[in-house]
């Protein structure tokens, strides 16, 4: 629903890629050196990336032709991918789609018709759920020039390559709001008489099932800039605008105008000094509260700001041993004041020693500690640490996993303890004896003839009069202490959650089983930091497979389940969730493209009301009218059924796309 921001409102229509491949989105950075499966996988990138700055950048990423230890690219005369060897895809490069890594609820995406889903609970503020595909490393990009060309950049500038492109799409979308069938279509008079509230209440402002079109256009960047041989400079940068067109305050207030930046947005320098290379690096995003993403209510899915900076590094100690450090600061900020109380920033300093003998296998000791920082009082400040072995471990030719695992704590400040003054039942109280007072003072006769009696029912009267003005007296103080008490109750989440000692473990098993099939399941358990409880722990497994079926063709399924609970407060609240993803992609010829998908999705929770299935069919069409223009057609039926009447709904999206790579 519409919310105030503190500068600006931005809610934003997800914008789709024109040709995309079939990728998970990606994992959740913002828990970089809280939960372990984030860390192990920024090192796994870290260690690759350090590894290309010590081999050079001679001949990587150049105009001519796909970069050196990229990912493979499709080729439609030999309906398969060509590319890179398996232990390089099993550390964060696989072929024909992402790893699946720790975001298991997140939907598969393809081609121009969006896809939604049921979004996880074990997840943090910065995991973006839209249909642009996102990078399942830290420093991938989010923007590929050509996604059957892989890393080729189309612009050079000198020294410089650049991939550059601009996609844009119009959509149509009847429910734009999520409305439940329940609720009646406001009128033009209701509207315009709902908008004078929006100054106290913005979710007075638009009530019902409201349809609107939604422009939005994006411009993405991927640049390489090789300073010398052994140093660089990148940038990676997917940012757009987009428009509600009849209902524009729904998608932001910044002129009529929303603006979104995706995650896998960020600068980054590799300084090569000896046997050491460092990467300095700022990756951020804005990512508004989507109005085509679906939760229960708004404790799950506002809009924010994420900047992560720090400094990595690597040092190659030998030709079988090396060590990685990184620091990172965090920080997390709601786009609206009333999300201010989730705000937070974590520090976090970070370790991984791998030991690679006979350079096909390798083990390595990893931890990390962290310091948590939250700008208000509602969630409880606090520092958390891991330690943990891994093995990545390649079981055959075309079979590798990453296996981790070992302990984590977490120490919170204890909140004050609240106890209440005035309580429901005193308050009830004082109203009983005010209602008894009122009916005897109305009972009382003081006309009566006899003087004696008269007078005895006048001083009754007063004696009443005076209880029944210290029985008001006492509810309003009662009222107003309450209501002090209420908002110092809800500024805290109420977790005591002091501290936590549990195990983690994470696996990721992949395998290409020939040139057109590739799989992976990924399975683990942890502990993260949550929005509305100091910790969420989650029980996880996952599966993907990607086929090449046919000239042309692929396909790609996957499914997942996951268990997370919650640590206490007011909203502690545990959740199963699982579903399956089917798509399918067949190149019809060169140059025209179809799409179909479906997604379901099941929430069970141990709240009432708070269970919902989802499903969603999307089919879109494709056309590359040359190597680099193309535009997309599609359409997606969604629909939510929730126990609770009020939050089922429909929803009907076109979407008409088109993307340029210069």
């Amino acid at each position: 629903m519409p919310q105030r921001t503190k500068s600006l409102q931005i809610d934003f229509f997800r914008i789709v890629p024109v040709v995309a491949l079939l990728m998970l989105s990606g994992t959740l950075h913002a828990q970089m050196g809280v939960a372990p499966s984030e860390t192990g996988m920024f090192f796994n990138d870290i260690r690759i990336r350090s590894n290309q700055v010590r081999e050079g950048m001679a001949g990587r990423a150049t105009p001519s032709g796909p970069a050196t230890g990229t990912e493979g690219f499709y080729t439609f005369e030999e309906s398969q991918y060509l590319g890179i060897p398996v232990d390089e895809r099993m550390v964060g490069r696989p072929v024909g789609f992402e790893p699946i890594g720790r975001q298991v609820g997140t939907a598969l995406e393809t081609g121009s018709a969006p896809r939604s889903y049921s979004r996880r609970m074990a997840s943090s503020t910065s995991g973006y759920t839209g249909t642009y595909p996102s990078s399942n490393t830290f420093f991938a990009p989010t923007y590929v020039s050509d996604p059957f060309l892989s890393s080729r950049r189309n612009v050079s500038l000198g020294p410089v390559n650049i991939g550059l492109g601009l996609t844009g799409a119009v959509e149509y979308n009847d429910n734009i709001l999520r409305a439940s069938s329940y609720r009646a279509r406001p009128t033009a008079a209701e509207v315009a008489s709902n908008a004078a509230a929006r100054a106290n209440d913005e979710d007075l402002k638009y009530s019902g099932k409201l349809s609107d079109y939604i422009g939005s256009i994006y411009l993405n960047m991927d640049v390489n800039y090789p300073i010398s041989d052994h140093n660089r400079f990148t940038l990676t940068a997917s940012m757009g605008v987009s428009r509600y067109f009849n209902y524009p305050d729904v998608g932001g207030n910044l002129n009529g105008f929303s603006l979104t930046v995706l995650p896998g947005t960020a600068l980054a320098f590799d300084l090569k000094v000896g046997n050491v290379v460092f990467v300095f690096y700022d990756r951020f995003s804005v990512q508004p509260a989507n109005q085509d993403e679906f939760s229960l209510d708004n404790r799950d899915i506002f809009g924010t700001f994420q900047n992560d900076a720090g400094i990595g590094m690597n040092w190659a100690i030998n030709s079988e041993l090396s060590l990685s450090m990184n620091f990172n600061r965090g920080d997390t900020i709601s786009l609206e004041e009333t999300y201010e109380r989730y705000d937070r920033t974590v520090h976090s300093l970070s370790g991984s020693l791998a030991w690679t003998p006979s350079g096909t296998w390798t083990i390595g000791l990893e931890g990390s500690y962290a310091l948590i920082d939250y700008r208000e009082d509602y969630q409880n400040d606090g520092n958390s640490a891991s330690a943990g072995v891994f093995v990545v471990l390649p079981l055959t030719r075309n079979t590798i996993a990453r296996v981790a695992g070992g302990v984590q704590t977490f120490d919170f400040d204890t909140p004050p303890l609240f106890e209440r003054t005035v309580t429901d039942q005193d308050l009830l109280d004082t109203q009983n004896a005010i209602t008894s007072l009122t009916d005897q003072i109305s009972m009382i006769n003081v006309t009566a003839i006899d003087p004696v009696a008269a007078q005895a029912a006048q001083t009754q009267l007063a004696a009443l009069q005076s209880q029944l003005t210290a029985a008001q007296t006492t509810q309003a103080q009662q009222t107003t202490q309450k209501a002090s008490e209420d908002a110092e109750f809800n500024s805290r989440s109420q977790d005591r959650t002091k501290s936590l000692t549990d195990y983690y473990y994470n696996v990721v098993i992949s395998n290409q089983l020939n040139s057109r099939v590739t799989q992976q399941i990924s399975f683990g358990h942890e502990s993260s930091l949550n929005n509305t409880s100091n910790l969420i722990t989650a029980d996880y497994v996952s599966y993907g497979l990607g086929i090449i079926a046919w000239r042309g063709a692929r396909i790609t399924l996957s499914g997942y389940y996951e268990s997370s609970d919650e640590s206490g407060g007011t909203f502690q609240e545990d959740v199963d969730q699982y579903g399956v993803d089917v798509n399918l992609v067949h190149r019809l010829g060169e140059h025209l493209s179809a799409g179909l998908g479906y997604h379901y999705g099941n929430t069970e929770s141990n709240l009432v009301l708070r269970d919902y299935v989802q499903n969603s069919f999307t089919v879109d069409l494709n056309y590359q009218l040359n190597r680099k223009w193309n535009v997309g057609l599609g359409y997606q039926y969604w629909k939510t059924k929730a126990d609770d009447p009020s939050q089922t709904f429909t929803q009907n999206r076109i979407i008409l796309s088109s993307g340029y790579s210069f």
